[in-house]
């Protein structure tokens, strides 16, 4: 129960900024300003209370908070032109701070991009792994800039997927003895 709330606080930020964009549909700036500064306040608390109570950050989560903050750090230093390009590119900004994430974690965390807790070389080749998925998702996401399904909604699908894939092949392998 202690992790599918934890998995949730997470997730809760990216849900609310989602539900607000499908029921809003914001398109001046001033609109914006409510998904972006829900979302980075429940990101700034999630975070705060996630580390507070010894969990791992997922990194993909990570990525998508930081997301939140720069977009609210554009509007509150009246830059447009980076909300108008995250309006432009859709999933795909997201995707550039996912993946931006993955870089930092895999060469400066001692859990990586995947957020285990194994083995330097399981971490290493698992957090390669992921960080080679999420470059492809990217791509095939900026490709699709415009076409929701195929540039936000199937991109995360598949770095989510292979996150969980990669995670539990490795934990499955630690309970067998092996890595």
């Amino acid at each position: 129960m202690r992790a599918f709330f934890l998995r949730a606080v997470e997730a809760l930020p990216l849900a609310v900024f989602l539900l607000y964009m499908a029921w809003m549909d914001p398109r001046a700036q001033t609109e914006w300003r409510v998904p972006y500064y829900a979302a980075t306040a429940l990101a700034g608390i999630g975070t705060w209370l996630l580390v507070r109570m010894g969990a791992t950050l997922n990194r993909i989560y990570l990525g998508i908070a930081l997301y939140f903050v720069s977009g609210t750090v554009a509007l509150l230093t009246r830059w447009p032109w980076l909300n108008e390009e995250y309006g432009r590119l859709e999933g795909t900004a997201m995707l550039y701070w996912v993946l931006a994430t993955g870089i930092v974690c895999t060469y400066f965390s001692r859990r990586g991009f995947t957020g285990i807790d194994a083995d330097p070389g399981t971490v290493r080749r698992s957090s390669y792994l992921l960080l080679g998925i999420t470059f492809i998702a990217t791509a095939v996401s900026g490709m699709f800039v415009g076409r929701r399904v195929l540039s936000s909604f199937l991109p995360f699908i598949v770095v989510f997927t292979a996150a969980g894939i990669i995670k539990a092949k490795i934990g499955h392998n630690r309970f067998r003895g092996t890595s």
